[in-house]
């Protein structure tokens, strides 16, 4: 039997000891987890359920047998520890009412090991100080507990007071217990108001002690509270030996008033057989009919006391049926089925509250939280590359129809004005010739002025035409699809953008000139009788009537004009005039042309350019913060995603064990094992997405404005 004990010990801790491993990775990704990140609620439950587990394992490593002691304070639990382990170990059962669980076991030496809640654990050879220890450390937990209780909350050791101790284990040389293998567990004293951790401390036993011990009073035994209690032990272990302690020297009064040994002394049975008629439910008699309830009525004072002088024959009656009854038990079958059964059902259940924690609401947020991250990252990706595209795309066709819009406003502007600087310019001609003006007043300050305000008339017209079309509501632009948009979220205000490029292009640089060229040398003049007698030249009579053809500033009578230059030097000027106008129109509509366009086009584009170039640094960084979430993220999401994977792996492994040794055991509870179905941890790198016609990313919600595209207030990314 402890063979087969033995490799089902080893096979069952080979099978769940890697989840220890899994629950600690998870625990520490937890602690180290910023605040920020889901998931954090679980250290407590996570904590606890890997204690536990440590405990489950901790039973089953060295197929050691598990016997829970349970009993009001005072009953004589330390006694009967004593008893049964033929070894002295009151010093740490008998010590203050301190709510842990005392395990006494064999051992090659006397050591005392304290194991606190936060895991840290502290080893004493000296009784001494180890009372001592346990006396401050009492101390300190009921002030933690006070502390509690003015908050107005329910004290868990856990959250309040970790360093409080959960159990001290005491190795004892010599004992009787190396032989049976068992391992005596003390329970806290019922009824004591320090039992905040009782209940959790039975259910950790309720699956993996070989049975337990109820000790009580004779006097104590018909009391409501103690018969509830053992009630209760009733539906939590498989066999339960029921130790009454009775004084031996308790003395009753006669009727002749002499002192006369009391009936628990004289009759125990008498006691016992009281309490089966009057005082057990029928649950209670069932479970006695069928042995797994047994009752003993002993003297432990007595009995400790000759075993502890190695006088064991010595013993009561009672106490040697119980420690034969105890010992076939341990060496029985039927333990063996209760160990398998027992053992098992604790470990599914486990794996049940852990699944069910897995699949709780935190589990769920981080999932949805990596989720939205992967989302982010997505998005940025497709708008890193929709940016690329943008940067190589050709912008003609775009800036297309605002250029047209303003060449033909251009052209039909200058063409008018042009009618009018003609009428002007010939009528300034006529005045003239009516004045005694020099022909330079009238080229350079009659049509100059005129021609440069004609010029500045039609780059009027062009910069009125220029800001109506930026002022529509696509900035008079033709973007392609989805241009738009990533345009907006670039922050780019294209209206802005265009006037920006045009005043970075300073002035139109019309020509050096801007009178109307006249060639004095073609001009017809007339010479005077005098100019024939003195033989002069043409070029020297027309130096003479307008001075150097440099600077023709000499003043002109009106009839000497009339005479000299007369109705052919009238046509001439006018034939100048209307051929500068014919080169005027196409050279001012020109140079705006190149102006508005050309010129224009390539500072709007390479502006464009930069700032688009400028969004790609920001979509970089928002990347990288993003990323370095994520990396946060998975940190904690891929150790969770393991321990569900290894936790669900866990049931069928136990049922196979189960069967292996002719036990049957169910599998992870259905709705945890469902719960955890719907988590599924399992991030992707970051993927591209196709994009709408719009360029907005389909699957994300408000795809116009993604939330990653824009800063903490607002403004874009």
């Amino acid at each position: 039997m402890r063979t087969q004990l033995g490799t089902y010990c080893q096979q069952f801790d080979g099978t769940l000891r890697p989840l220890l491993e899994d629950l600690s990775t998870t625990l520490q990704a937890l602690e180290h987890a910023a605040d920020d990140v889901p998931g954090r609620t679980l250290m407590a439950p996570l904590r606890e359920l890997r204690h536990q587990l440590q405990t489950c394992l901790l039973y089953t490593s060295d197929a050691q047998a598990y016997v829970l002691i349970f009993g009001p304070l005072k009953s004589g639990k330390s006694t009967l520890m004593n008893a049964i382990a033929a070894a002295y170990v009151s010093e740490v059962s008998s010590l203050p009412a301190y709510p842990c669980l005392v395990f006494v076991s064999s051992g090659k030496q006397r050591e005392y090991a304290l194991t606190s809640y936060d895991g840290s654990v502290r080893t004493f050879q000296d009784p001494r100080l180890l009372a001592q220890h346990i006396a401050d450390a009492h101390g300190e937990l009921a002030g933690a507990i006070r502390t509690a209780e003015g908050r107005g909350v329910t004290f868990d050791p856990q959250e309040h007071f970790p360093q409080a101790i959960r159990r001290v284990d005491v190795r004892v040389p010599g004992s009787e217990l190396a032989s049976t293998g068992a391992v005596l567990v003390d329970t806290p004293g019922l009824y004591t108001r320090m039992r905040f951790g009782y209940d959790r401390m039975t259910r950790e036993f309720r699956n993996a002690a070989a049975c337990a011990i109820f000790v009580v009073k004779s006097d104590t035994l018909f009391l409501e509270q103690v018969f509830a209690e053992f009630q209760q032990l009733l539906d939590l272990f498989s066999r339960i030996f029921l130790v009454v302690n009775v004084d031996a020297h308790k003395r009753d009064v006669s009727p002749d008033g002499k002192l006369v040994p009391s009936l628990e002394q004289s009759q125990p049975q008498a006691v016992l057989q009281a309490f089966e008629q009057l005082a057990m439910s029928a649950p209670l008699l069932r479970a006695a009919k069928d042995g797994r309830v047994r009752m003993y009525p002993v003297d432990l004072l007595h009995a400790a006391s000759a075993v502890l002088q190695k006088q064991p024959n010595e013993a009561p009656a009672g106490f040697r049926a119980f420690r034969q009854d105890l010992s076939d038990y341990l060496a029985s079958n039927e333990y063996l089925a209760a160990f398998l059964r027992d053992s098992l059902q604790r470990a599914e259940s486990l794996l049940g509250e852990v699944l069910q924690h897995l699949g709780g609401n935190e589990v769920q947020r981080l999932v949805q939280r990596l989720h939205e991250v992967d989302e982010q990252l997505a998005w940025l990706a497709a708008e890193q590359k929709r940016v690329q595209l943008a940067l190589q795309l050709d912008w003609t066709s775009a800036f297309a129809r605002g250029t047209r819009e303003l060449d033909a406003e251009v052209e039909r502007f200058a063409r008018d004005a042009g009618a009018k600087l003609l009428r002007t310019l010939g009528a300034s001609i006529d005045t003239w010739f009516l004045s005694s003006h020099s022909l330079e007043w009238l080229t350079v300050g009659q049509w100059t002025p005129l021609v440069r305000d004609h010029r500045e008339e039609v780059l009027a017209a062009a910069r009125r035409t220029f800001e109506q079309t930026t002022s529509q509501v696509d900035a008079g632009l033709d973007l392609p699809d989805g241009i738009p948009e990533l345009v907006r979220r670039a922050g780019i205000d294209l209206r802005q953008l265009k006037a920006h490029a045009l005043a970075s292009l300073g002035a139109v640089a019309w020509p050096g000139s801007t009178t109307v060229p006249v060639d004095l040398a073609a001009l017809p003049i007339k010479k005077s009788m005098l100019d024939v007698v003195s033989f002069r030249s043409l070029d020297r009579v027309r130096e003479r009537l307008f001075g150097p053809a440099s600077k023709p500033d000499v003043k002109i009578p009106g009839k000497e004009k009339a005479s000299r230059l007369g109705e052919p030097g009238r046509l001439f000027l006018h034939q100048c005039v209307a051929q500068f106008r014919a080169q005027l129109l196409p050279e001012t509509t020109g140079l705006l042309r190149e102006f508005f366009g050309t010129k224009f086009f390539a500072a709007a584009t390479k502006a464009l350019g930069a700032q688009l170039a400028a969004y790609e640094p920001r979509l970089l960084q928002k990347q990288q913060e993003l990323g370095a979430v994520r990396t946060r993220l998975l940190a904690v999401a891929e150790p969770l995603r393991t321990l569900i994977t290894a936790t669900t792996a866990r049931g069928p492994q136990l049922g196979e064990l189960g069967k292996a040794f002719d036990h049957e055991v169910g599998q992870t509870p259905a709705m945890a094992r469902d719960a955890a179905k719907e988590v599924v941890i399992a991030p992707q790198a970051p993927r591209s997405r196709d994009a709408k016609p719009d360029g907005k990313p389909t699957p994300i919600p408000q795809p116009s404005t993604p939330p990653t595209a824009k800063t903490r207030d607002g403004r874009p990314v």
